[in-house]
């Protein structure tokens, strides 16, 4: 049930979706386009897993960390603070994910697309502080 000042809230699928599809998508394109002009098909091959997945994944879970902290009450005013707090969390899976599934191969691909998706972002979406907060 929600009340009349959580509707305000800066997290709702429409921001969901405009912060996650372009966090797939552009890095995809991009990087796909780059190996099309360069004619470099391990380039484009990798544009969408490795490049443009990385990028989503940290999108999303950036997205719920701030989702996160603002049901709790827990928002940085300092965004420096945050994004920095956020990225170590975001890496620290990378690096995870990179060693549990033997990518090292990708890892530049995987940690620079990690850094983007999270420092994008985590400086893009503000949290309010919300005292009403319900489900």
């Amino acid at each position: 049930m929600r009340n009349a000042s959580s509707i305000d809230s800066n997290f709702t699928i429409k921001t969901f979706l405009a912060a996650t599809l372009p966090a797939y998508i552009f890095p995809a394109l991009m990087s796909w386009g780059a190996g099309w002009l360069m004619e470099n098909e391990v380039l484009m091959a990798s544009s969408f897993v490795s490049i443009a997945l990385p990028s989503l994944v940290a999108t999303i879970v950036t997205y719920v960390i701030l989702w996160q902290m603002e049901v709790q009450e827990k928002g940085m005013k300092n965004k420096y603070i945050k994004t920095s707090i956020i990225l170590g969390i975001t890496i620290g899976i990378a690096f995870a994910i990179i060693l549990l599934f033997h990518w090292q191969r990708f890892i530049f691909d995987i940690i620079f697309s990690t850094m983007l998706g999270t420092v994008i972002t985590a400086w893009r979406l503000p949290v309010k502080q919300n005292e009403n907060y319900e489900y």
